[in-house]
Formats: structure tokens, sequence, C-alpha cells
């Protein structure tokens, strides 16, 4: 049996440097919430970027930098991805630092390392067809937290919540609620005891700029999992 934890929780007020989204690209949003947008390119490739514009899910988008202009909606899209977590029929996947919530009937087990293609209708993805890749045990994401319990924090995931377990004698200030966060999350056998750092420092743009790399057909570092 495998668990989830949060290994760290890092207070982000901007976890992407601008310097790190130099050069133009295309692609489809798959994910937003935050003030951060989830765009996946044609090959799969999610890069997560700073935008404050009102977009829905499969709008089509261009970047240039900064700058993120809609100029159509695609029906479909591609996603390279963790799969975190599977609760009823939706499945919680890390992707370019991003957490996406996929609507699927069934889907690989925790830790998958995945080539999804999704439909994209009514603000929500729905899984057409999938293909495992690899495997990972960690990814390091961003979310926006919505609440904080005893033991365990909840985030917002495109209108689903997901609940993380904090290790034992950890516990996070309900001030964090509506802040942005990174988490670094581990996928761990259930016997395997926790280790975690949990740092509430004001982010450093050198320590936790998106290094996602590559250009739309650059390999598969995009997922989430540690710099992806």
């Amino acid at each position: 049996m495998k668990k989830l934890a949060v290994a760290a929780v890092v207070v982000a007020a901007a976890v992407f440097p601008t310097t790190a989204l130099a050069g133009t690209f295309t692609g489809v949003v798959v994910g937003k919430g935050g003030g951060m947008l989830a765009i996946a390119a044609k090959s799969g490739l999610v890069r997560t970027v700073p935008s404050r514009a009102h977009l829905r899910l499969g709008a089509r988008v261009h970047v240039n930098g900064t700058a993120v202009r809609s100029f159509g909606v695609a029906g479909r899209a591609r996603v390279h991805a963790v799969v975190i977590r599977r609760s009823g029929r939706t499945t919680f996947l890390a992707a370019g630092r991003s957490l996406l919530a996929m609507r699927a009937a069934t889907a690989p087990s925790t830790g998958a390392v995945v080539d999804a293609t999704v439909a994209i209708d009514g603000g929500a993805l729905t899984q057409q067809s999938v293909r495992i890749v690899g495997h990972d045990d960690r990814v390091t994401v961003q979310a926006t937290v919505a609440a904080v319990g005893q033991g365990t924090i909840t985030v917002s995931i495109n209108g689903q919540s997901l609940t993380l377990r904090l290790p034992a004698g950890i516990q996070l200030p309900a001030t964090l609620v509506g802040q942005s966060v990174t988490l670094t999350v581990k996928v761990e056998d259930e016997e395997n005891e926790n280790e975690v750092e949990v740092e509430n420092e004001p982010n450093d743009d050198n320590d936790h700029g998106d290094h996602h790399g590559g250009d739309d057909g650059g390999g598969h570092r995009g997922h989430g999992g540690g710099d992806g």
C-alpha cells in the first residue's frame, strides 16, 4: 500500500521568476489557480506561468515571456504528468509544478509517470487514453491552500479539493489558508517513516525557479517531479 505525505512546505509569493519564462510557445490551458496557469504544449509538456487572465480550461494560448494571449478553444490536450492520488472517479496529477484533477474510471497507480490524452469540457479534464512511461516517488508542485486541519493540509485544484496528510508532530498555521505554497509530495511505502522539514521562509527565486527546461518537444521533465 502507498501513502502520500507532504515532505516540505514553503510559503511562495512568487515561485516562478520571470527570467525563467523567456521565450515563446503555444499550448492549451489545463489548470489554473493562485494566479497561475498550467499550459500543455502539443508534446504534453506542461509549463506553469503566472497570469491573472480569466481563462477557462481548454483555452488555446500564446505565451511570450509573461504575456498570455488567448486565440481559441481546444476540446482536448495531451499532458505528461505523475499520478499522485486516485479518489473515486477523480485522479490527481502533478504536471509542470501544477496539480491537475482528471476524471477517470480507472487510472494507473500512484507514482506512475503517464502520457495522457484528456478531453476538456465544462471546466473539467476527462481521461481519454493513458500510457505509463515511468515512475516517480517525489513531486514538487504549487497550490492554493483551502484549509488546514489537525495534521493535514487541503489544497484546491480546479474546483476539486485534495487533502494531504502531514507527518506526525507537524502542524501548519491557519494563516496559510488562501496563500500559494510550494509542496514537495512523497509517495512511499506504508511501512516507511516520513522524514520532513517544514519551512516558513519567504520564497527565494534562486532556490525555487522554474526549471522545466527544454522547448515544447524537449524531453519529459515537465511533470512536476524534482525540477521538472
